[in-house]
């Protein structure tokens, strides 16, 4: 096994830094698993999601979280999108969060002054699909919605 030599020491602040680098080899991960270039793990990583979130209120009461994922990195996905979610302390994560925007973005959903047209034809307020998803976004509107969003997010 070679042994390594430390170049430089440089603090930086906050935390002692070590950058190793390997002559002649630019790999991240060592033969003996040792990860190099104190970034490794940004190759290493199949996906990388940016987090961050704001406050969920009703009135001025705090009721959970609005949380913007940002996809740094994947090898599934396109880089650098981003969707937000909504978890609630009550009820947890919120699968319909969002979904109204992407119908209208995508055509599934037409707005028509304050209403929305539905692909039936008829017509309903955004509170009133909001308030109810499972009625608006049957089955089949789902799969639509997959279809457009696939387009969007995947690679291919």
């Amino acid at each position: 096994m070679k042994t390594l030599k430390v170049k430089s020491i440089k603090n930086v602040g906050k935390a002692d830094v070590y950058d190793i680098s390997v002559d002649k080899n630019e790999n991240y991960i060592l033969e003996n698993g040792m990860i190099t270039h104190n970034s490794g793990l940004k190759y290493a990583a199949s996906s990388i999601v940016y987090l961050s979130r704001k406050k969920e209120k009703v009135g001025t009461e705090i009721v959970g979280n609005i949380i913007h994922c940002k996809n740094h990195k994947s090898r599934l996905t396109i880089e650098n999108k981003m969707v937000d979610v909504r978890l609630t302390y009550d009820k947890g994560l919120d699968r319909y969060y969002g979904l109204l925007d992407l119908a209208e973005k995508y055509g599934i959903f037409k707005k028509v002054t304050t209403r929305y047209e539905l692909p039936d034809k008829s017509k309903q307020f955004g509170k009133t699909i909001i308030n109810d998803p499972q009625t608006y976004f049957t089955e089949e509107i789902m799969k639509q919605l997959e279809e457009n969003v696939k387009k969007e997010f995947l690679y291919g």
